[in-house]
């Protein structure tokens, strides 16, 4: 079961099938999906109620642990961790646009380490960026992230190889 986290300003917890009109109007935004791989462009209601009825299966899963992200407005974003068969765990987050420079993923993203942390033990989480988002490499180091190097990934809204700057957190456990 997925525990609601709660932070300072935010409520994280489990999507919902009412989340996907909210989800979609912020998704469906080029300059949010450009930035992320795995995110379509358009991005249509049937995506986003399909998606969030997938959750629960990949959370059973052990796949992935993905968090809507509210505040005071409702639905913002969503942060989660996706498990590998290496046994690192990557993190991933995403807050619409009307949202930004409020400080509001790293709030997230901090949520969701100590919840990974608690969930997974000691090991380690990765991440990564596309290079031209400088504003998500700020949230990562801001969280003690380090670069490890690069790689090219494959963007779905771009429809491209992008260059993504890979980093790591070593996690140790209590």
């Amino acid at each position: 079961m997925l525990e609601e986290l709660k932070t300072e300003r935010l409520v994280l917890r489990p999507l919902a099938p009412a989340d996907a009109e909210r989800l979609t109007g912020l998704a469906n935004n080029w300059n949010v999906a450009a930035m992320l791989a795995r995110m379509p462009y358009p991005y249509s209601l049937d995506m986003a109620e399909g998606w969030i009825a997938r959750q629960a299966a990949q959370r059973a899963d052990g796949e992935e642990f993905a968090y809507a992200v509210t505040n005071g407005d409702g639905f913002i974003g969503c942060c989660g961790v996706q498990s590998h068969a290496d046994g690192t765990h990557e993190i991933g987050y995403w807050i619409g646009e009307p949202y930004w420079n409020r400080g509001y993923a790293s709030e997230a993203a901090r949520a969701v380490l100590g919840e990974a942390t608690r969930r997974f033990g000691a090991g380690t989480v990765i991440a990564g960026h596309q290079a031209d988002n400088h504003a998500s490499g700020r949230v990562l180091t801001k969280l003690g992230f380090r670069y490890t190097g690069e790689e090219s990934r494959w963007c779905v809204a771009r429809q491209e190889k992008v260059r993504c700057l890979t980093m790591r957190l070593a996690r140790t456990g209590k």
